[in-house]
């Protein structure tokens, strides 16, 4: 499957840019940001994403029940942050996919391709 369209939930504009720029160019057609929790959730109820990347924290708020939703959605995530691990995540999303900030073009794409990967692989068996 082509991935169509993503959307990053990031408050740090210039980060955001940077990162629809990376996706456009690993072939994502369609890029959205959102640059605040609120603006993420409208995006959602408005299109179908392939995937969503969210920083953890937003202006004071964190992500985790927007994460909490999307993974109820079957939608690929992971989290873009500062935090470089999960020890302060709840228990319930200690095994989502974390990228640290700063990071590179490589370590980007090895992060997207480990969530689409690992959403791939559940596909299958839950569709039984």
């Amino acid at each position: 499957m082509v991935r169509q369209r993503a959307l990053v939930l990031e408050d740090e504009y210039l980060v955001a840019l940077d990162i629809e720029t990376t996706l456009l160019g690993m072939g994502f057609d369609t890029v959205d940001i959102a640059t605040s929790i609120a603006g993420a959730v409208t995006a959602l109820e408005t299109h179908i994403y392939d995937c969503v990347f969210l920083d953890v924290n937003i202006a004071g708020e964190n992500s985790f029940d927007l994460a909490r939703a999307l993974g109820e959605r079957q939608i690929p995530f992971g989290f873009i942050s500062g935090y470089n691990d999960t020890s302060g995540f709840p228990e319930d999303l200690k095994q989502a996919v974390v990228l640290g900030k700063p990071f590179d073009d490589g370590e980007f794409a090895t992060f997207v391709s480990g969530i689409l990967g690992k959403h791939e692989k559940r596909a299958p068996s839950e569709a039984r």
